[in-house]
Order: C-alpha cells, then structure tokens, then sequence
C-alpha cells in the first residue's frame, strides 16, 4: 500500500511540475522581419511653430513672448516684446520683477518686416545669465564651431550665420534700423564687421538680413565705463 502511495505522490510531482514548466519557462519566438518592427518614415514631421510659441505664452502666462534664440549646445531662451526697451530689463518672463531680468527683441521692430533685428539680453560678471556665453564669439574657435544663431518665431525658423563680434563702448550706431550716419545699409554692415576681434568670410549685401544680439561686458581689458558684447549674424 505504501508503495502504491509512493508511486501516486511521484506521478502527482511528476505532473505538476510539468504544468509549471510550461507556463513559466521562456519559449523560443522567430523575430519579425526588420522593417515590419520599425516602420518607415516617408517624410519629416511638419513642426508647428505657433504652437511653440503659445505653449510658452501659457507656461509664462505672457501674452508678449514672440520668438525663441537658440544656439545649438549653447543657449536657448524664449524672446518677448514689449511697449519700450526698459520693462524686460526689470522684469522676467512671468512678469515678475527681477534684477536678471529677460531676453527681448527691440520694441521697434518687426520680427518679419524689418531687414535688421535687434535682441537685448542680461549678463553677469559670475557668468550665470545665458547671454553671458555671447561673449566666447570673440574667439576664433568658438566662432568656428557655433557659427549658426537660430530664431524661431509663429511662422518657422530662421537661421544665421555670425560674421561680427566685438565690444563696444561709445559707437552705437549699430541699434539704427533705417539711417546710419550717412552710410549706406551695405555700408553700415560692412563697418560692424569691421570691428569684429574674428574675421569671417561671410559675404554682405543690400538686401542683407541681420541679426544682433547685444548684452553687457565684463571684460576687465577694456577700460570704460559702458561697454556692451555685439554679434552681429546674417540669415541665410
């Protein structure tokens, strides 16, 4: 009778744990083929650009963000406009006062009407404020591997290419958007490429659209009391 008993617990055993085999041991499954498992992209995504824009305005909850800076690996900072060139330098994005304030484009302009651009942003001597890595355009090998300056705005991108980049301290003609003492448009770029510490190869016309970033100067070299770093960009 015992081993009858035996011979049933053993057959038992025997029969559960191939139940146990099956529902948890892995089981070998034939790969699809490749191109059924990623599926092939026909065309890039269009990017919608208003979007962007107004998801900013709603995560600000500012109604005057108009454009967005970006320089690949460098800085990318949302852009507003206002009614003057003194609010942003008071306030942040969320309108709140504050002593870094915020990026912003010229109250004067208009960011697809107007051949010259022009964008205000705080620096500091500690080095903290995104404006304040403008300042590397003064080197050759900066400019050599950051030569692009992208601003994007509600109907796309646009792209630049630097050609100037200096500090100035009493010459500031640049902020002009139609007369330049007597020069000509060609004129007045061909002097503000001029000045740059690195010479470009970058070709200017009449016609020529630009970009300028202006933001305070902290280099102890140059002795004045006002100074502010300039990059001066074409759109290509």
């Amino acid at each position: 009778m015992k081993k009858k008993i035996s011979i049933i617990l053993i057959l038992l055993l025997s029969i559960l744990l191939g139940i146990f085999l099956y529902f948890h041991c892995p089981k070998t499954i034939e790969k699809e083929p490749l191109q059924e498992i990623i599926p092939v992209v026909e065309k890039e995504e269009t990017v919608n650009y208003e979007e962007i824009i107004n998801n900013l305005k709603n995560t600000y909850n500012n109604p005057e963000i108009i454009a967005v800076i970006r320089i690949p690996n460098v800085l990318e900072e949302a852009i507003a406009q206002t009614s003057d060139n003194d609010y942003y330098l008071h306030y942040d994005l969320y309108k709140n006062q504050n002593i870094v304030g915020a990026s912003f484009l010229d109250y004067r302009n208009k960011i697809r009407e107007d051949k010259k651009l022009l964008i205000y942003g705080h620096s500091d001597p500690e080095g903290q404020l995104p404006f304040v890595k403008l300042t590397n355009y003064n080197k050759k090998e900066f400019l050599k591997e950051n030569p692009y300056i992208y601003l994007l705005d509600k109907d796309g991108e646009r792209k630049y290419e630097v050609f100037s980049s200096y500090i100035e301290t009493s010459d500031f003609d640049y902020v002009n958007l139609n007369s330049f003492n007597g020069l000509s448009y060609k004129e007045h770029l061909e002097k503000l490429k001029k000045k740059s510490f690195v010479s470009t190869k970058v070709s200017l016309e009449e016609d020529s659209r630009v970009l300028i970033l202006q933001t305070c100067s902290f280099d102890s070299r140059i002795q004045a009391k006002t100074k502010y770093q300039i990059v001066v960009a074409k759109e290509i």
